[in-house]
């Protein structure tokens, strides 16, 4: 299955925190094609999609990727009362225009024009013209998506840009037959607290001390990363900094890549535009890190306060995908990577003390 077929499946399908039910009955549907896939749906409705190729070596850690299934949307429940679930600025909202699918069976089933909004608790309460069916999905009233120019446009690139990464990467592991330990959990509720990982951390079912995890997203251009440079390396968002040693891990697998692929490009950059899900892996003791695309009208606002289609580019994409297919083969040593800073600081220590006395100012 190609990457291009996976993201016409995925994103054709409306999506919004809590109510992911259609993105996540796809990727059961998709990896359901391929007996090897172990998958499991835990107790809040996250998919966790493992394969252990190497289950004889025990010290090898394990991979965990993780991307998440929802995007900024709207729920109207079953009195129609509608309530914006996700990170938009109160700019965006009056006048911009919903359309409406039934939560039972994902058909368009309305559209509507926002006139106004008010706080409730957690979330925004919408007033919509006319109003919204009950117990519906709403999205922005913009194409799912289209390719232009190099560019992807997508309604909802973060994070369906990752499931599709993730979901092209583990079907290209199962169709070459690569002998790998890894692990994806496709994640619910990310625009609204994390919540669906959160409650995968509260089972504890992975260990910590042998688990490296990868958050995989579209992440906000302006002012950090640049379309068209690459996949971006991602140390730290906007809530704190990554583990040092999976960045310089990864950094090494990406340099390593580049040697064998000199057409590839990359960026290590600080994306401090959102918060993604590497920071509670880490705060729950896992070392982590993520890698992401760079993407434009983050949350699809774009300038002048206008709603508009995401957009990655294709190139830098395509690079990704072909790097995660090599680094899920790719010598975990974090062991190693420990110890080299520190041993070459080490001996930087010995001949800085020798030059510093053959030259006092005292």
């Amino acid at each position: 299955m190609t990457l291009e077929e996976i993201a016409k499946r995925i994103f054709s399908l409306p999506t919004a925190p809590l109510h992911e039910k259609f993105i996540a009955k796809e990727i059961y549907s998709i990896l359901s094609e391929y007996p090897q896939s172990k998958i499991e749906i835990d107790p809040f409705s996250n998919l966790l999609v493992q394969l252990d190729s190497v289950s004889d070596d025990k010290d090898k850690p394990l991979l965990l990727f993780v991307a998440h299934m929802d995007h900024p949307g709207f729920y109207s429940d079953s009195q129609s009362h509608i309530y914006l679930l996700g990170g938009v600025k109160e700019s965006y909202l009056e006048g911009a225009k919903l359309i409406f699918f039934s939560q039972d069976h994902g058909e368009r089933v309305g559209e509507s024009v926002i006139r106004g909004y008010q706080n409730k608790g957690k979330f925004k309460l919408i007033q919509c013209e006319p109003i919204a069916p009950p117990n519906s999905i709403g999205m922005w009233d913009l194409p799912p998506f289209f390719s232009q120019d190099g560019i992807f446009y997508g309604r909802s690139c973060d994070d369906l840009v990752g499931v599709c990464s993730l979901l092209y990467m583990f079907i290209q592991i199962l169709s070459k037959n690569l002998k790998t330990k890894i692990a994806i959990l496709f994640s619910r509720a990310e625009e609204i607290g994390f919540l669906g990982t959160l409650a995968f951390l509260k089972r504890q079912i992975l260990n910590p001390e042998n688990t490296i995890m990868i958050s995989i997203e579209a992440s906000m251009a302006q002012g950090y990363g640049s379309m068209n440079e690459g996949p971006v390396l991602r140390v730290g968002d906007k809530t704190r900094l990554f583990d040092a040693s999976v960045v310089s891990w990864l950094e090494k697998a990406l340099e390593d890549y580049r040697k064998v692929h000199p057409e590839f490009v990359y960026q290590r950059k600080f994306m401090g535009g959102g918060t993604c899900e590497t920071t509670p892996f880490i705060e729950f003791g896992y070392r982590s890190a993520a890698l992401c695309l760079a993407m434009d009208n983050y949350h699809n606002m774009a300038i002048g306060n206008q709603i508009a289609m995401e957009s990655i580019s294709i190139k830098d994409w395509e690079f990704l995908c072909s790097f995660l297919l090599w680094l899920a083969s790719y010598p975990r040593e974090l062991k190693a990577l420990d110890g080299r800073e520190k041993k070459r600081l080490l001996d930087l220590q010995e001949e800085a003390i020798g030059l510093l006395k053959q030259f006092p100012l005292f």
